[in-house]
């Protein structure tokens, strides 16, 4: 066997060898096992790990905007007439959050946090001056009032009312309805022995402060608990509602999800404002920086009436006392107001809430909550959560100024908190996902040598057969002349002459 045959083989082999090992691996998914193996050991809450000091304290700025509704026809409102309202805002807020007091618990396996938040108001982000602005709006220390105080309780309450000059709307700036105002009935009920806060606000003591106590899992033991809530102020279920489903804490606090995500899962988020959980599907894949995203966002069931989602009739606050699609009563855990969350402008939410306000004009892009996460590291890539505040304003008996009203679910303001991943942790997650492309779709990269070494192969069994046809043609038998030349002794004479053209 010639050197030439030797080499012919050999690549033939080794062809074959890469061809083979490289679809096996690919079938097998041997690679792209390992390096989410990987993954799933890089990605928890330990010291050390990848991701625990963005985890503590997230490098991307987050900012609050709020928007408020300007009410401008509150005396035909008191006759009974559809309120008419204008849209303010938006008034911004760069919003500082950071994990407080993190403790390693159960062998790494847990640990406990508190989210602590700041705001910074941001002048250039905003529409005008909060300490200026005068917004028109109901009166929701009063209104939570009337709404306790019922039966023979309200002689007492409107007593009050009147020396207090206190009326169902008031005109305060976005400073006061924001940060809190020492309100004149508060001041009066805390002052004769009941319990009750004298400051009022819609953000009151919620700059520089936390909401309690989180105990998170880790992902050590399993990576699909990454991030997830063990317990929340100690317990594992809230008291607020009428069935254990609705009362159950699931899922994160909004700010971590674990990786190697999927578009049929249903991402679950406790939301303590909201008091509950609520739950996110997949839309749409998008891109943000250059990084790969699936979008999930709120389905319409979420905050669908019980004879919708028969799942939500926990949530009812009595069983005679359930609103309808698009909106929920939280009184339960704001002290008995009758406070009611929605999406901005009622968005998902039933007509009658819409036209029931003049000035509601919901739409997708600017009110609906989404998450667009990376679906490789779970990474919050873009996020927007939006919510509306609003109270639900009917008659009550036994005081006179409500006696013209319709029941209505008056909207008061609605915030946007707002993130998107800074240019430093997009290079970092760009870099951790090209790392595992690279990782998983080795086994192609053997293939394609393979493929180029099936090249070379078939370019030197084409070479050897070209060759040898020529060395059959070189050696063919010709004569030395046109005439044979006879030999006496050896008879005719032929020499291995090359074939001339005849």
């Amino acid at each position: 066997m010639t050197r030439r045959s030797c080499a012919i083989y050999t690549v033939g082999a080794i062809c074959a060898l890469l061809l083979v090992s490289g679809i096996a691996l690919m079938v097998a998914q041997v690679f792209r096992n390992l390096m989410h193996k990987r993954l799933k050991k890089e990605i928890v809450l330990v010291e050390g790990s990848r991701v625990f000091e963005s985890w503590k304290a997230p490098p991307p700025p987050v900012f609050m905007e709020f928007f408020f509704f300007n009410v401008t026809n509150v005396e035909e409102i008191l006759k009974g007439e559809k309120p008419e309202v204008k849209q303010i805002g938006p008034y911004t807020y760069r919003e500082y959050r950071y994990k407080d007091n993190v403790t390693m618990l159960d062998n790494n396996t847990k640990v406990s946090a508190y989210n602590a938040k700041s705001f910074v108001f941001l002048r250039d982000k905003s529409v005008g001056d909060p300490d200026v602005d005068n917004i028109t709006t109901v009166n929701i220390p009063l209104w939570a009032a009337m709404n306790k105080a019922q039966g023979y309780k309200s002689f007492l309450l409107n007593f009050m009312i009147t020396s207090t000059k206190s009326h169902p709307f008031t005109t305060r700036t976005v400073q006061e309805l924001l940060w809190g105002y020492e309100d004149a009935l508060l001041n009066r009920i805390a002052s004769s022995g009941t319990d009750v806060e004298r400051v009022f606000g819609l953000m009151y003591k919620k700059n520089e402060s936390s909401d309690g106590e989180f105990v998170f899992h880790t992902g050590t033991q399993n990576y699909l608990d990454y991030a997830r809530i063990e317990t929340y102020k100690g317990e594992r279920m809230l008291k607020y509602w009428s069935t254990n489903e609705s009362n159950r804490i699931l899922g994160s606090d909004g700010s971590a999800f674990h990786p190697l995500l999927n578009k049929s899962e249903r991402l679950y988020v406790f939301s303590p404002d909201l008091c509950r959980s609520i739950y996110m599907e997949f839309e749409k894949d998008v891109e943000v920086k250059g990084l790969p995203a699936y979008r999930f966002t709120p389905p319409r069931s979420v905050l669908a009436s019980k004879e919708e989602n028969p799942a939500n009739e926990g949530f009812c606050v009595t069983p005679t006392e359930c609103l309808g699609t698009g909106v929920l009563k939280v009184s339960p855990c704001r002290q008995g107001a009758p406070v009611v969350a929605s999406f901005p402008h009622f968005y998902l939410g039933e007509d009658k809430y819409i036209e029931a306000i003049g000035g509601m004009s919901p739409q997708r892009h600017h009110h609906q909550t989404f998450l667009d996460l990376n679906p490789t590291t779970g990474v919050v890539v873009r996020a927007s959560k939006r919510a509306q505040v609003n109270i639900l304003i009917n008659r009550i008996f036994g005081y006179p100024d409500t006696k013209s009203l319709k029941e209505t679910i008056f909207p008061v303001m609605f915030l946007n908190e707002s993130v998107e991943i800074d240019d430093a942790s997009a290079a970092k997650v760009n870099k951790l996902l090209m790392i595992v492309n690279v990782g998983s779709n080795f086994p192609l990269i053997i293939m394609g040598l393979g493929g180029i070494m099936l090249i070379v192969f078939i370019v030197l069994l084409i070479r050897a057969h070209q060759q040898k046809t020529t060395n059959e043609e070189d050696t063919s038998y010709s004569p030395v002349n046109t005439k044979e030349k006879d030999d006496s002794q050896n008879g005719n004479y032929i020499g291995m002459t090359t074939k001339t053209e005849q």
